[in-house]
């Protein structure tokens, strides 16, 4: 039975035909038919999506229990996501496992689909894994943002809703690696500082090699990505190469999730076909909707830039944009809390390893939280000292009541402060990665 007589099963009235052949034109499905790079792609991402929701799985991260118990985090732009937590997760309930197993069979039809090249029937369905994806990442939590999850959601956004699916395909993927020179150029990456400031230093290289290396990483994300784009065969595969030693490099660190999607997408993308991947660019009309999205991609990178001080620092619109291995944090929060008896509990927190990112506001959310929740607190003191790539620890935060602050989504918080004005109170030792 072939994809036609199939969707004819399921769209048999003339109205269900108009409405297969608007879909199918709407979504230009006939640019995944033609184009087998982009239906491998599509087979990278749904692994990637399938790791992603095996992550997610059994975290309580959107659960009621974690609502209940004040240990969710929302994002700043949107602070009562825990409001609408429904499910449980083990051992307090089912809930959740039944919802993530009804995700795992639309991913095991899509695989079939895709066997059976049933390429309509397949973007149906990824559409719902994609919009659950956003949802859960974007919507219900800022605890589970991780750096390669932006991946699939964004090649996968392009792949199953926009034109010239291929180009601005590989277009994303390039940019990913020039975004993310954003936040290398710091001085723990021109210097090498994050990694000398690791106990067990730069893996392979070692300490001496390390600013020489993080340097070669910056000028390859400024530049070296663009030749991925290039009509010269032999100047394309030098970075081709250069990057695929990048993400195996890279998963000593990070273990196997990111190069999951981005070797994958890398592979798949720049050197399965033996013809350029030099495409010409589309500037019609019919690709404005790319060239948005390439904006919008630009724009949230930039937003943590465009807030007035150290985004290492303070954090302030981090999440927004790509994150990984912007700083090797420390951090120490204290918090004292005054209860209208006349009684008071400290409750104090501090990092464990270079990963942790010590974000004010996640410290600022949960502190927060207590003071609304709780009728008899009448005030919180807080101090929040950091320290990125071995500097010394700023008090960046010292307020006698957490209970009266806000926290602005998309500019400087006035009660995050900087230097000079954060006084020094310490000195790292070297720091643990993971």
């Amino acid at each position: 039975m072939d994809e036609v007589s199939i969707l004819q099963r399921l769209f048999s009235t003339p109205a269900e035909q108009r409405f297969l052949a608007a879909y199918r034109r709407f979504f230009k499905i006939q640019e995944i038919e033609r184009e087998p790079i982009v239906q491998i792609a599509l087979g990278g991402l749904l692994l990637s999506i399938f790791f992603g929701f095996s992550r997610w799985i059994y975290s309580h991260a959107i659960s009621i229990s974690a609502y209940n118990d004040n240990t969710y985090l929302c994002w700043p732009y949107f602070q009562d996501c825990g409001r609408f937590y429904f499910l449980q997760a083990l051992p307090e309930g089912y809930s959740q496992m039944i919802i993530f197993m009804g995700l795992f069979a639309i991913m095991a039809l899509v695989a079939y689909f895709f066997y059976r090249k049933e390429w309509t029937l397949a973007h149906m369905l990824l559409i719902v894994l994609w919009v659950t994806k956003v949802g859960i990442l974007f919507v219900l939590t800022q605890d589970l943002a991780a750096n390669y999850d932006y991946y699939d959601v964004a090649i996968l956004f392009v792949i199953l809703f926009l034109p010239y699916k291929l180009f601005f395909a590989r277009l994303t993927f390039v940019l990913f690696y020039f975004l993310a020179s954003t936040i290398k150029i710091h001085e723990g990456w021109v210097l090498g500082s994050y990694f000398t400031t690791l106990s067990t230093g730069m893996p392979i290289f070692g300490d001496m090699f390390a600013p020489i290396l993080t340097n070669l990483v910056i000028g390859m994300q400024i530049v070296g990505c663009w030749f991925l784009l290039s009509r010269n065969m032999l100047y394309q595969r030098i970075a081709l190469i250069y990057f695929a030693l990048f993400h195996i490099y890279s998963g000593i660190l990070v273990g196997f999730r990111y190069p999951t999607v981005a070797f994958g997408m890398l592979i798949i993308l720049f050197a399965l076909s033996t013809k350029e991947t030099h495409q010409p660019v589309p500037l019609t009309r019919r690709a404005l909707a790319g060239w948005y999205f390439v904006a919008a991609l630009f724009i949230l990178q930039f937003i943590a830039i465009a807030i007035p001080g150290d985004q290492k620092l303070t954090l302030e619109g981090n999440y927004y944009g790509l994150f990984m291995f912007e700083a090797n944090h420390q951090c120490v929060s204290d918090a004292t809390i005054y209860y209208k008896d006349g009684t008071t509990k400290e409750v104090k927190s501090q990092s464990y390893d270079s990963t942790w990112r010590c974000d004010p506001y996640a410290y600022w959310f949960g502190l927060h939280n207590r003071c609304t929740r709780d009728s008899a607190i009448a005030r919180i003191a807080w101090t929040f000292d950091h320290s990125i790539d071995g500097e010394p620890f700023y008090r960046i935060v010292d307020v006698p009541d957490a209970c009266v602050l806000s926290y602005a989504p998309f500019s400087h918080n006035d009660w995050i402060q900087l230097p000079p004005d954060a006084k020094v109170v310490g000195y790292p030792v070297k720091n643990y990665f993971q």
